[in-house]
């Protein structure tokens, strides 16, 4: 016999869960600026804001990572056999054929669960590459939170049979 609450998951409302996310190499770098002046300027954070996934966009992720491979044979043909032409188109697109599909699913789940700033694939390649361990934070928080899965708006049943208390 099952204990789950049928009924309620019916009526709930749901919301995104959100976070964010530090990260200290972009900071570092000085890509969120700088505090102060001279040898006093401090690197501001760079606090990126992520979410969970939808199971419809993990599967687009898989799609895309799987059309990724097919893209690259589109622009081989469209190219020729010019070589440069191909890898110059797959790289404006942030992919080659030598593309791990692991990592162009990674590549796309980081895209859509940016929250702020809106990110392109290119930024998120770009990312990735120069910042690989902030590639990393980033995946990892957005992987915690798809499976945390959605806030429910529930109401609560009370803890008790007691009746509350009337005001003095």
């Amino acid at each position: 016999m099952s204990n789950f609450d049928l009924a309620t998951f019916r009526k709930a409302k749901f919301q995104e869960r959100e976070e964010d996310v530090p990260l200290s190499g972009l900071t570092a770098a000085g890509f969120g600026g700088y505090d102060g002046e001279g040898d006093n300027a401090k690197p501001v954070p760079v606090v990126f804001r992520v979410r969970g996934l939808t199971a419809e966009e993990l599967a687009k992720a898989e799609q895309d990572a799987d059309n990724s491979k097919l893209l690259a044979k589109v622009a081989e043909r469209l190219a020729g056999n010019d070589t440069e032409k191909v890898s110059a188109m797959m790289d404006g697109l942030g992919l080659n054929d030598k593309t791990p599909a692991a990592l162009a699913k990674k590549l796309a789940h980081v895209q859509m669960a940016v929250v702020e700033p809106e990110l392109k694939l290119q930024d998120v390649v770009r990312i990735a590459d120069a910042y690989p361990t902030d590639f990393m934070e980033l995946s990892n928080h957005i992987y915690n939170l798809t499976g945390k899965g959605k806030v429910a708006q529930v109401k609560r049943k009370p803890s008790g049979k007691t009746t509350a208390s009337r005001p003095a």
